[in-house]
């Protein structure tokens, strides 16, 4: 491979990475403050679809990020209502959640655009360099030249990673989160409010969700289906656990991962592997993400309230 097209791999590599890389801070955060969200996959497609949706009809990228923001905010805020207002069981909502998706998304793609498993191309109606981000001095380094015409999300997703360290390890209310996500009855003797808390972190990881699925539907592929996002919001629970609960860990498992999917793609275009069925090459990141769970899950210690109710009256 000459230097273009190792840049060009690895940029569809950050390509990949990003979808898992925001649906994993979103367990970060969720599971610092004590709620597990295995809704992850479910909230990605409400926010890939109304990503799309907005995207389609305002003709601007941006108002997409903010309908995929919105929808996200607004299925956390539910997750958070049935767990923490209500003690539901975490499991069960996040169940929920995925399988209404699944419905509801599939109904409103036929409604709404009178298709089947397929949503019209958003190329149609803006350019595809819209919402990129130019560098070209960096065109010619080898290696940093990948970065010189990236996605502005992928950007976005750094940033995000970034800024949730700085929140976490270094302010008083990540110091808050993560208490309520070790010992929230603790919390609560210290004057802290646990399920405002807990709220924040739901509903904030939820939007992260809720933004990889946009990035899915507006920046990876430029359009939605009826697969997506394809199990990405599970990968992303992995690549939280593998990453230990933390944003930098999160973004190295993601990577990881994202890896995996440009393998998988190298091998299935390049025909490297023809003895395969297709079908095998596609389980690839798949069957990854089940190597890692087995050889870290039992290495990996969440935080100790993670998935417990907490039932001091809040009414």
């Amino acid at each position: 491979m000459n230097i273009l097209q190792i840049n060009l791999t690895i940029a569809q590599m950050l390509d990949y990475t990003m979808p898992i890389l925001f649906a994993a801070l979103c367990g970060v955060l969720s599971e610092s403050a004590g709620v597990v969200n295995i809704g992850l996959d479910g909230i990605m497609r409400f926010g890939a679809f109304f990503g799309l949706l907005g995207a389609f009809f305002s003709h601007s990228p941006w108002i997409g990020l903010l309908f995929g923001i919105a929808i996200g905010c607004l299925v956390g805020a539910l997750h958070a209502f049935i767990t923490i207002r209500w003690n539901g069981d975490q499991t069960v909502s996040g169940t929920a959640i995925n399988v209404i998706a699944v419905g509801l998304m599939t109904y409103l793609l036929e409604y709404v655009f009178s298709t089947t498993g397929y949503s019209p191309q958003l190329q149609n109606y803006f350019g595809a360099q819209a919402y990129r981000v130019h560098l070209p001095f960096l065109a010619k380094i080898p290696l940093l030249g990948a970065f010189s015409n990236l996605s502005f999300m992928i950007w976005f997703g750094f940033i995000c990673t970034v800024l949730m360290h700085v929140l976490l390890y270094h302010t008083v209310l990540g110091l808050r989160i993560r208490t309520c996500g070790e010992n929230p009855k603790a919390a609560t003797t210290l004057g802290i409010n646990v399920f405002r808390i807990r709220w924040f972190a739901v509903v904030a990881g939820a939007a992260l969700a809720g933004i990889g699925g946009a990035t899915l539907s507006i920046s990876s592929f430029s359009g939605f289906s009826d697969s997506m996002p394809n199990g990405v919001g599970f990968i992303g629970l992995a690549a939280m656990i593998f990453g230990k609960w933390t944003p930098f860990g999160a973004l190295g498992a993601a990577l990881l991962f994202g890896t995996g999917q440009i393998v998988q793609s190298i091998i299935a275009v390049t025909g490297i592997a023809p003895k395969l069925a297709p079908g095998l090459t596609l389980i690839l990141p798949y069957v990854l993400t089940l190597a890692v769970l087995a050889g870290f899950v039992g290495k990996s210690v969440a935080p100790a309230a993670d998935g417990l109710p907490y039932y001091k009256e809040q009414r």
